[in-house]
C-alpha cells in the first residue's frame, strides 16, 4: 500500500485546511493509497542548531517530521492563498528538512478566492528549489467549489483534476528507479 500524506499548511484560528484536506484524502483510492493528515499547526518555527542539509537533527519534532516526509511515498499540500502567496507555516515546514524532499513526488491543492493560484506557483518554485517532484496542482475556488466557512460543493472538474493528480503521484511511486521521463 502507498503511503500519501496530507499536509495542512494553514494554522490561522477559523482555517479550513482541516475540511479540505478530509475532502482530498475522501478523494484517494483505499485500495491504493494509505492515507494519513500532517497538521503543520503542531511543529514549532525552525530551531534545530544545524543546517537542514546535514541531517543532523536534534529536536523530537524535527525528527518525526522528518521521519513523515521520509516515509511518506508521495504528499499533497493542502494551501490556502493569503496576500498572493501560501502560509509561513508550510515553508516553515519545508526549511526544517533537505534530503527528505529530494525527488519526492507532490501534488497541490489551493483554495481561496482565485483557486490558490499565485499560493501554488509560489509553493511549485519553492518545492523544485529543494528538488521535491511536483506532479501538479488544482484549486478550489470560494464560492464555486468551496465557501470561505469550509463548506465543500466541489465541481466535476476540480474533482477529475484531483484525480489526475492523485494518478500522477500514484504513477510516480510506481516508476522504476532511475526512470526519466
Amino acid at each position: 500500500m502507498k503511503q500519501l500524506r496530507i499536509v495542512v499548511s494553514s494554522t490561522r484560528p477559523g482555517r479550513i485546511g482541516p475540511k479540505v484536506a478530509e475532502w482530498v484524502a475522501s478523494q484517494a483510492p483505499t485500495s491504493e493509497w494509505e492515507v494519513e493528515l500532517l497538521d503543520l499547526s503542531s511543529l514549532p518555527f525552525f530551531d534545530e542548531e544545524d543546517m537542514p542539509r546535514n541531517g543532523n537533527y536534534a529536536k523530537p519534532h524535527t525528527k518525526d517530521w522528518a521521519s513523515k516526509v521520509f516515509e511518506s511515498d508521495a504528499i499533497v499540500v493542502v494551501t490556502p492563498q493569503y496576500n498572493r502567496s501560501f502560509p509561513a507555516p508550510i515553508k516553515n515546514a519545508i526549511d526544517y528538512l533537505f534530503a527528505e524532499w529530494d525527488a519526492k513526488p507532490i501534488a497541490l491543492v489551493g483554495y481561496g478566492w482565485s483557486g490558490a493560484s499565485d499560493a501554488t506557483a509560489d509553493l511549485t518554485k519553492v518545492l523544485e528549489h529543494v528538488k521535491a517532484d511536483v506532479v501538479g496542482a488544482t484549486g478550489l475556488v470560494f464560492t464555486q467549489d468551496v465557501s470561505p466557512a469550509g463548506d465543500l460543493d466541489v465541481t466535476d472538474e476540480r474533482r477529475a483534476e484531483l484525480g489526475a493528480l492523485l494518478d500522477a503521484l500514484a504513477a510516480k511511486v510506481d516508476e522504476p528507479v532511475g526512470a526519466t521521463a
